[in-house]
């Protein structure tokens, strides 16, 4: 495959802009003690840390249900040099470094604790903790350099976690250059489950993002990670035969090598998208 061009600076400036304000953390300072508390029923979440030189020391969360306190360990993903982005004023518990929400709609509240490594390009872990009659059992989302909001997108009272997917990150081309498909899991049994393909409009929106870049991207641009997010959006959305035309229009451009299509492919279907 081709090395990523270094002319089109300005296309690769526009697309991390557009990607900083949809998926990076906002980093506050990471050096400070602090404190974050959240309550949804009967369950509040409390995450706790000590300033350190660097991120932050001594992560501790507890979640206290129905009067009882449990103590849950964060250290094997957010040890001393980790950041946890204390929340402002004006965030909203949906935005929140640490929320409580009944993610999977049995009445139980679920907790959710994000995690941010610091570092170029990684790497933010979204820790679900959900109750199982026993006590909280953990599972992680590696968002790497993506991230995501908790949101109800159907109204149907349960918020589903919508985001990007971290996995084409740097994979068809420098990051500066990458592209990142909508994801959109939502929380049963403890599991995270991708239900992207139930809301097509978030993916057309999306589509429609992606291939107006793609027609203003300049002779040299390196399109090489625009078009890989484009083509997962069709196959998302069923439109195998609209991804395969806007492949062979780019190579026809000579805009990509004859070895990105059946290399692209290969890594859609590897991950699920078609």
């Amino acid at each position: 495959m081709r090395r990523p061009s270094t002319a089109p600076r300005a296309f690769a400036a526009v697309l991390l802009a557009a990607l900083a304000l949809l998926v990076t953390p906002s980093l506050a300072s990471a050096n400070d003690a602090g404190t974050v508390t959240r309550t949804v029923g009967n369950v509040t979440a409390t995450l706790e840390w000590d300033k350190a030189d660097y991120g932050i020391a001594n992560p501790r969360l507890a979640v206290t249900r129905a009067g009882v306190r449990y103590d849950l360990t964060i250290v094997d993903i957010c040890d001393e040099g980790c950041i946890l982005v204390p929340d402002d004023a004006n965030t909203k518990a949906q935005e929140s470094v640490l929320k409580v929400a009944d993610l999977d709609g049995d009445g139980e509240p679920e907790v959710l604790v994000d995690t941010f490594s610091g570092g170029a390009h990684c790497c933010l872990t979204a820790r679900l903790l959900s109750w199982d009659s026993t006590g909280y059992q953990p599972r992680d989302f590696e968002y790497g350099d993506v991230g995501y909001q908790l949101k109800d997108l159907d109204n149907d009272g349960r918020p589903e976690l919508v985001g990007y997917d971290p996995v084409f990150s740097s994979v068809f081309t420098a990051f500066a250059g990458s592209a990142f498909p909508p994801l959109v899991l939502h929380v049963s049994k403890g599991k995270f489950v991708d239900d992207t393909k139930q809301f097509p409009k978030l993916i057309r929106t999306d589509a429609a993002s992606l291939l107006k870049a793609l027609r203003k991207a300049k002779k040299g641009d390196d399109i090489r990670g625009v078009l890989a997010a484009y083509v997962a959006d069709q196959y998302l959305l069923g439109k195998a035969s609209v991804a395969t035309k806007e492949l062979d229009r780019q190579r026809k451009a000579k805009r990509i090598s004859a070895s990105f299509k059946p290399y692209l492919l290969k890594k859609l279907h590897t991950w699920g998208y078609r």
